[in-house]
């Protein structure tokens, strides 16, 4: 036995055995239980037909998602089709868009380009950043930077900057299937610069990237394998935002960045329009590039049924002379070995003339309904330009609608795939395509159709090329007018999936839901009615969406219809209990404060009493203003009035508090919203003090996603002085525990005030699993202001009374701050801050380990209740520091 060895396992190795079985794949296969067991070699022989006893056959056909067909396999589904019918269909309509969806590092960002990584380029400035040779050799870390910042790359139309974009695709792949068993633990990135414009919309050679990086890094699980696309901006930002991508928690491991923002693709369920208009027109032409088998046949056939249109059908198989006579395999092998050929020459030559006789069945059959003379086949290598164009040329007329269904797949892992079936695969879409595009320059169609594939979203392992090429008809498609791709899964009836062996497989498996072929029509008929309504779509059902699930538990919240920021929006409001009042412009609610319910204020005591942290006001500004203004998601909080506590006096006595709402502007670009809290004031005996008063008043700022963070440097800790945290002081007016005990290393430093915070996770969950901004930290970041030594051993406790503006930044809150692996350190300046100045001039800043500001606040004035000996641990307050101790 020879050739390369395929290691299977789970899913893949299932479908790399099926590969085998149907006539593909390698000629040793290893079978393993697990990564570290010893292989097991096993001898296979590959059926070679269905003859009359009844031996699997070689299919060769393929279907759009380029899987293979049985040509002479048309099942008599109807009874199954039928109960499906009434229990509905089994496939949902998606639509695939790029939404925000803010950063949230989760480790320290390591180097862009580590100094033994392998770099891979198109452009020669970009090389020149890096030591000579670096495209050479293995390593455990791979990078990719694509330079399609050339305008002709903007539309999808063959040019030498294409060509050579394709050869760099090429090369990434053969650098990945150099470096696979270097990989684990490594990591591999491709950074696409010039790949999306400002507005968000990838560009169309884009896809080719993206779509083998997904399937990269399903197939390298231990590797960090992501794609970074960007605007045309300087290599030193792209760098910066691939460091900081490395740190970061991806829903999928792609990652645009337009305008400011970064993007993540998802799948919106989103039905099909209803149209009324017909999609075809009398005497329409239609062109299809391949669908003569495979789900191309029957899709045909319904176009056909419906319109009668001119119908032409581009294919590279040559039309045996019509003859009813079936062929028997037995009886044609026997024949062809006696003119000399050998067994596998005798069976691939019966495989492409039963798949000529059913390209020659099908149009026959779309004549019957068409009419006479109005069906043409011309036959074309599809990859080749030229001949692609001369068909074409002999066809006339406008062309109402052109559906581009070639495909072929060759599934297999990345180091046991050719780089010859790697090109094979990707270039029947691709170079299709765009050879497609060429014939048609100057009569393009009305309407175009590219048959994709699930995988183009998700990516597959195995599936490199596929994947490769289907992401590039998505974004292709995004840059066209009246075009759009549909994205299949597996048919059941037809394909791949219609093998018995694969049949049993998808039922063992779980992961896909084979689709029956009247379904897959009526999903193509009213994507047709509906065009060009999205550009993108991709079907799938509930099979798809459980190993969705369990791959990425987020991916289907993020995909359900509302960007990042409108999830944040809708999650739980739990300082919002009923609302009295709610218009256009304002909002009243109601929130009841107790300590069944409030423990934690237990644990922030103010004079003894459970208080609300005054940091918490912008918490329930938020909440209340994202009530008034779903879809948007706070960033800045302005003019914070802190009037009087919110306290619980008594176990036994709730405090009722309303939250008022009012918008006061909006437009494209932000809302602004006043919001206060009021209540009666009561006193610890009871008695009513004041009724509606105001506790506090703060203006929020609301947009449609968060904002990034600016780049801080982070200090040496030359000159720093420990000191301790005069709010953990037992005899303390104002005392924190537990969970508000989330600052450590607090100390002094030539240029201000340092901390780090350190908070408890569990105790977040537990008191805090709902809020959306970080409240607990702003509560730590503010009391790092207080951190100096008054008459050479006294440290202030104050509390806030005003801060002029509060940044949120990359849509944070306490729990993925918690959940970061490197600390997040707490600055303030300047050094000689006073709390109490009327005009203040300072600035509480908490930094990532990276440098990224995560949170930021300006202006803070406080008032000094007492002070904590940092010797001995003693708090004195205002009162008896003034009369004793103040020089």
């Amino acid at each position: 036995m020879s050739g390369a060895r395929a290691n299977l396992l789970g899913a893949q190795g299932a479908r790399e055995l099926i590969a085998f079985l149907e006539g593909g794949g390698d000629a040793t296969i290893e079978l393993r239980p697990d990564p570290s067991a010893r292989a097991r070699l096993i001898r296979l022989t590959r059926p070679t037909g269905q003859d009359a006893t009844g031996h699997l056959t070689h299919p060769t056909e393929r279907n759009t998602t380029g899987h293979p067909t049985d040509p002479a396999r048309r099942d008599d589904t109807a009874g199954r089709d039928a109960a499906e019918r009434v229990s509905g269909r089994l496939l949902d309509r998606h639509v695939f868009e790029l939404a925000p969806d803010p950063r949230r590092p989760v480790r320290a960002a390591p180097p862009a380009v580590p100094p033994d990584a392998v770099v891979l380029t198109n452009a020669p400035d970009y090389a020149a950043r890096f030591a000579a040779g670096r495209g050479d050799g293995v390593s455990a870390h791979v990078r990719v930077i694509v330079d399609a910042t050339d305008p002709r790359l903007r539309a999808a139309r063959w040019s030498q900057p294409v060509e050579d974009l394709l050869d760099l695709h090429e090369r990434t792949f053969i650098k990945a299937k150099e470096c696979a068993p270097h990989l684990d633990g490594g990591s591999f990135v491709v950074s696409v610069v010039g790949g999306v414009t400002e507005a968000g919309v990838p560009l169309p050679f884009t896809g080719l990237f993206t779509g083998l990086v997904k399937s990269l890094a399903l197939e390298f699980p231990g590797a960090d394998v992501l794609a970074t696309v960007h605007q045309d901006v300087p290599l030193d930002e792209v760098l910066a935002t691939v460091s900081a991508e490395l740190g970061a928690r991806r829903l999928i491991p792609v990652t645009y960045h337009a305008g400011g923002v970064r993007l993540t693709p998802r799948a919106v369920p989103t039905p099909a329009p209803p149209s009324e208009v017909p999609a075809l027109g009398a005497d329409a032409l239609v062109v299809a590039a391949g669908g003569a088998r495979g789900i191309g046949a029957p899709i045909l056939e319904a176009l056909a049924a419906r319109h009668r249109p001119r119908l032409v059908v581009l294919g590279s198989s040559e039309l045996p002379d019509e003859t009813g006579e079936e062929l028997d395999r037995s009886a044609f092998i026997r024949a062809q070995l006696r003119q000399g050929a050998s067994v596998p020459e005798a069976n691939a030559r019966f495989d492409r003339l039963g798949e000529a006789r059913q390209v020659r069945r099908t149009l026959a059959g779309l004549e019957r309904l068409c009419g006479p003379g109005r069906v043409r086949y011309l036959r074309c290598d599809l990859r080749d330009g030229g001949a692609v164009e001369r068909a074409l040329a002999t066809v006339n007329g406008p062309i109402d609608l052109l559906l581009n269904i070639a495909g072929t797949n060759r599934a297999s892992g990345v180091a046991a795939k050719s780089v010859a079936d790697f090109r094979a695969v990707r270039d029947l879409k691709v170079r299709t395509y765009l050879n497609l595009k060429e014939a048609t320059r100057g009569r393009e169609p009305r309407l175009w159709c590219n048959f994709g594939s699930f995988i183009g979203l998700t990516g597959q392992r195995g599936e490199t090329d596929y994947g490769a090429a289907n992401d590039f008809l998505n974004t292709s498609a995004m840059n066209a007018d009246g075009e759009f791709t549909i994205g299949w899964t597996l048919w059941r009836d037809i394909g791949l999936g219609a093998t018995p062996l694969m049949r049993d497989f998808l039922e063992g498996s779980g992961e896909f839901t084979p689709t029956p072929t009247e379904e897959g029509v009526e999903h193509f008929m009213a994507e047709l009615a509906a065009a060009p309504d999205a550009p993108v779509t991709v079907f799938f059902g509930d099979k798809e969406r459980a190993a969705i699930r369990a791959a990425v538990p987020e991916f289907l919240e993020f995909s359900a219809g509302a960007p990042s920021s409108a999830r944040a929006a809708a999650r739980p409001l739990p300082y919002i209990d009923r609302v009295l009042r709610r218009d256009a412009g304002e909002l009243v609610a109601e929130r009841t404060f107790s300590m069944d319910r409030d423990g934690y204020l237990d644990l922030h005591q103010v004079r003894g009493y459970p208080t609300l942290p005054g940091t918490f006001v912008p918490e329930l500004a938020a909440q209340a203003a994202v009530a008034l203004v779903p879809g948007r998601v706070p960033v800045v909080f302005e003019d914070l009035r802190l009037e009087s506590f919110l306290r619980i006096y008594r176990a036994d006595r709730p405090e009722v508090k309303r939250l008022t709402a009012r918008l006061l502007r909006a437009d494209e670009g932000e809302s602004v919203v006043a919001v206060k809290v009021l209540g009666d004031v009561v006193a610890p005996n009871g008695v009513t003090v004041a009724r509606d008063r105001v506790h506090f008043s703060v203006t929020v700022r609301l947009r449609d996603a968060p904002v990034p963070g600016p780049a801080w440097t982070h200090w040496d800790e030359h000159g720093s002085r420990p000191l301790r945290d005069p709010y953990h002081v037992p005899g303390s007016e104002v005392l924190l525990r537990e969970v508000f005990a989330s600052t450590t290393g607090t100390r002094t430093h030539p240029l201000g005030r340092r901390g780090r915070l350190a908070l408890d996770a569990p105790a977040l969950r537990r008191w805090f699993p709902d809020l959306l901004v970080p409240s607990v930290t702003l509560d730590g970041l503010v009391r790092v202001a207080v951190l100096e030594r008054v008459a050479g051993r006294w440290t202030p406790v104050a509390i806030p009374r005003s801060i002029r503006r509060i940044d949120l930044y990359g849509g944070h809150t306490d729990l993925t701050l918690a959940a970061l692996t490197e600390p997040v350190e707490l600055y303030v300046t300047p050094v000689d801050l006073d709390l109490e100045d009327p005009e203040p001039d300072n600035r509480a800043i908490a930094v990532a380990s990276s440098g990224e500001v995560l949170l930021q606040v300006k202006d803070i004035i406080g008032a000094v209740v007492g002070y904590v000996d940092q010797e001995t641990g003693e708090y004195v307050d205002r009162e008896r520091f003034d009369r004793e101790e103040r020089p």
